[in-house]
């Protein structure tokens, strides 16, 4: 604690710089990440050329199949705009915190590895940051009391961008349900307005928390148990890997990538304790809000987990690590978490970020354990090597292309072809394999026209009639190894 002086405030205000400068530091060290690519090749119908990367039949892809989703229109630029808007709207949500919180707060949203990694790799992460963020304020009324209803209904319409975003749901759900979500605000602001004692719990945080997550909880093993959601619905098939995923989601998204990767664990305790004492309809609503949205995060992650290890034929839980990422979606909840804080605080004198009292030294702890994290996440960035790939592949207007590779986010990993080749313009065609269906074999019945194939590191085996026209060696976190590129003979 020599070099650092974690009471004193230009400290924080260089460690705020710091992250900035890491933020913009990481659009420069990282590639887009694969779901950024595979935004990217959608295509004005919401179909994706190549197939979509859930696969009718498991290991191949199916041209004819483009599948429908929804993406932010963001994703129809560049690489450098798609970098730039996510940097520029993460800068606005840095600087609202800072004014509206305080500039400790404003500093470790800054050096989060998480949003670090999303910001270098173009994810959504920082858009689902700041419609929750504008949702919450809306529905708890922190800007102005007055016309609560509206805010409650456009807060509603907010909140279900964010499932718009992830490809989820249509414009006509994002208007139906975002209705349904005001109505529901406003029923929950009359019942906070009522005297009577029955309805005194909506005016006490805990109990409304509690009530919110378990309503929340239900709902969400409704859609899955009536299948109205494909990846909720994994659950009917699959509960016992279902139910181990929540566990692992819990500690994923909750423990490590709220509690610590967050700063907050130090202020839980202090917190719990104040919102036992509590009766405010403010802060009941706000924690309502943060426990419903913790507890969609975990029942959603969970079935992503299930559903593509189902998908991909991975071992359980060994998919987890490789998906273990997902937790990252939890960040939505920092800002709302350090805005009941700063009110907890006033409120209470229940520690904060930005007025640890005691809980100075663990804050300053967490946070230098998560700095080496946060430098590797912006130096480091993600890398391909499907670019060098593209870059050697020796295709003419029109041509195929076959990929194969590992099943597991093979099929993302196949459209991060799509931008470097151009293949929009030039109408080039892939088709993708896992190495475990017989690829060679289809490659000559089916795939005939095919020009040129791609083997991806994990695989070995070179058909007969096909050379190695070029080769290199991929990053060894990405796996390391060698990827080649074969030619008809």
């Amino acid at each position: 604690m020599v070099l650092f002086d974690f009471d004193d405030d230009r400290t924080w205000k260089g460690l705020l710089i710091l992250g900035l400068v890491l933020n913009l530091l990481v659009c420069f060290t990282s590639d887009l990440g694969y779901d950024t690519h595979v935004k990217m090749a959608v295509d004005e119908s919401g179909g994706l050329p190549w197939g979509d990367v859930r696969p009718e039949v498991a290991g191949f892809s199916d041209p004819n199949d483009a599948g429908e989703r929804f993406v932010l229109p963001v994703y129809s630029g560049s690489e450098a705009s798609i970098k730039a808007t996510a940097l520029v709207v993460f800068f606005g949500l840095i600087a609202y915190v800072h004014r509206s919180v305080g500039v400790r707060s404003a500093a470790v949203l800054s050096l989060s590895p998480a949003l670090i990694f999303s910001v270098g790799r173009g994810y959504e992460e920082v858009y689902f940051a700041l419609l929750f963020a504008l949702a919450f304020v809306l529905f708890c009324g922190l800007w102005s009391q007055r016309m609560r209803v509206l805010q409650g209904l456009i807060g509603g319409w907010v909140l279900m961008c964010i499932p718009y975003a992830k490809g989820m749901v249509d414009p006509s759900t994002v208007g139906l349900i975002g209705c349904l979500l005001g109505g529901l605000a406003a029923a929950w602001y009359s019942a906070q307005s009522h005297d009577d004692p029955r309805l005194a719990w909506t005016r006490k945080p805990l109990t409304s928390g509690v009530v919110a997550l378990s309503v929340t909880a239900l709902f969400m093993l409704l859609v899955g148990g009536f299948e109205a959601s494909p990846t909720l619905g994994i659950m009917v098939d699959y509960p016992l890997r279902y139910a181990s995923a929540v566990g692992f989601a819990v500690f994923d998204a909750i423990v490590v990538f709220m509690l610590f990767g967050m700063v907050l664990w130090p202020l839980v305790r202090p917190a719990l304790g104040a919102l036992k004492e509590i009766n405010d309809p403010k802060m009941a609503t706000m924690v309502a809000m943060i426990s419903a949205a913790m507890a969609a995060l975990v029942f959603y992650i969970a079935a992503l987990w299930t559903f593509e290890s189902v998908l991909w034929g991975s071992s359980w839980p060994g998919v987890i690590w490789t998906m273990g990422n997902n937790g990252r979606y939890v960040t939505l909840l920092f800002i709302p978490c350090v805005m009941l804080l700063k009110h907890l605080n006033l409120e209470a004198n229940v520690p904060s970020l930005d007025a640890p009292q005691g809980t100075a030294k663990a804050i300053a702890v967490t946070l230098l354990f998560l700095l080496p994290v946060t430098l590797l996440a912006s130096i480091h960035g993600q890398t391909t090597w499907t670019d060098d790939a593209a870059e050697s592949m020796p295709l003419d207007e029109g041509d195929h292309f076959l990929f194969v590779s590992e099943a597991t986010l093979g099929m993302h990993w196949f459209y991060t072809f799509y931008e470097p080749l151009n293949a929009e313009e030039n109408n080039l065609t892939g088709h993708w394999r896992s190495m475990d269906v017989n690829w060679v074999d289809d490659l000559e019945q089916n795939l005939s026209h095919v020009k040129v194939v791609v083997l991806s590191p994990d695989v070995d085996n070179v058909p007969t009639g096909w050379v190695v026209d070029s080769s290199g060696e991929a990053d060894l976190l990405n796996g390391g190894g060698e990827w080649r590129v074969l030619t008809r003979t």
